[in-house]
């Protein structure tokens, strides 16, 4: 089944408006994943993945570092966002980002990942640099 979620895979859990509206999106934490298919709402004039849903995805990676992610308490805002656009995935296809946490300091998170299309088509390549607001106590 085309929509079928590959094992080890849940739902993120993200209910703001935003990733709400592009999702929805699965992470698997026991091996730094994150997925999503690819749907009608993602594609652009020529039918396939459109670079701004990849982008938004990437963006996303930050919930590997800070399980947070998503709640005021776990804010992590980002700073620097590198796309290197490869390959634009087509409808239906599964896009799993593999993430690295590069280096965590007191104050910034540094990640990197490597984005395929149904396991074998690398569609981007892209860093990210968020700042680490730890939670405030009530």
């Amino acid at each position: 089944m085309a929509s079928a979620v590959p094992p080890g895979f849940e739902l993120t859990g993200l209910t703001d408006p935003y990733s709400v509206q592009f999702g929805p999106v699965y992470i698997d934490r026991d091996t730094s994943r994150l997925g999503f298919r690819v749907e009608e709402k993602h594609l652009n004039p020529v039918g396939t993945c459109h670079g701004g849903a990849i982008s938004t995805f990437a963006d996303m990676q930050i919930m590997l570092a800070n399980e947070g992610v998503g709640t005021s308490a776990g804010h992590t805002p980002t700073i620097s966002l590198t796309v290197d656009y490869l390959a634009p995935p087509p409808l239906g296809a599964w896009v799993v980002a593999d993430v690295e946490i590069v280096k965590r300091t007191r104050t910034l998170i540094f990640t990197q990942a490597l984005i395929h299309a149904d396991g074998d088509q690398l569609v981007a390549r892209t860093t990210g640099i968020y700042r680490y607001l730890p939670p405030r106590d009530s």
